[in-house]
C-alpha cells in the first residue's frame, strides 16, 4: 500500500460555520466537482465525534479518452463548527481521507483540506493525481459559489 497526500487552500467569502455546511452536503458539490454525477445520503447519525452521514456517490472520471461510472461510499463526519472529516473508498483498496478546517478571515473563512490517498502502488499516482485535480478544480470554483 503506498500513501501520499496533498493541501489545498482557498478562501472564501462566508464564515467558517457557512463554508463547512456547505462542504458537508456532498451534492452541493455537483457543477463544482469535474467528475460528481450524483451523492445521495444512505444514513446519518450522531457518534463520538459528533454528527455524521454516509452517502453513495457516483464519479464519472477519465482514463485517457474514456470515461468509466465509479460507485463507492463515503462517510461524511463534523466534528466541530469548523472542521469536516470525510472517508471515501473509491475502489477496492483505495481509499481518500480528509480534514477540513475552516477558519476566520477578515473577509470570510480560508479553507485548508489535507488529503490522503493509500491505494496500491500501481494505481496510487493515478488516484491521487484525480483526486488532486477534482479537488483543486472544487477549491477554485468554491469561493464564487459560496458567494452568490
Amino acid at each position: 500500500m503506498t500513501t501520499r497526500s496533498f493541501v489545498l487552500t482557498t478562501s472564501v467569502p462566508v464564515g467558517p460555520h457557512e463554508a463547512i455546511d456547505f462542504l458537508t452536503d456532498l451534492a452541493r458539490h455537483r457543477g463544482l466537482h469535474p467528475y460528481l454525477v450524483s451523492a445521495e445520503i444512505v444514513a446519518s447519525g450522531t457518534g463520538p465525534d459528533g454528527p455524521w452521514q454516509d452517502w453513495q456517490v457516483v464519479e464519472r472520471p477519465r482514463l485517457g479518452p474514456l470515461r468509466y461510472t465509479l460507485r463507492f461510499p463515503a462517510r461524511v463526519e463534523r466534528s466541530a463548527d469548523d472542521v469536516m472529516t470525510s472517508s471515501v473508498h473509491a475502489a477496492p483498496g483505495c481509499t481518500l481521507r480528509t480534514v477540513t478546517r475552516a477558519t476566520p478571515d477578515p473577509d470570510g473563512a480560508v479553507l485548508t483540506e489535507n488529503t490522503e490517498v493509500a491505494a496500491p502502488w500501481p494505481v496510487a499516482g493515478y488516484m491521487t493525481r484525480h483526486a488532486r485535480a477534482a479537488h483543486v478544480r472544487t477549491f477554485e470554483l468554491l469561493p464564487a459559489e459560496l458567494g452568490r
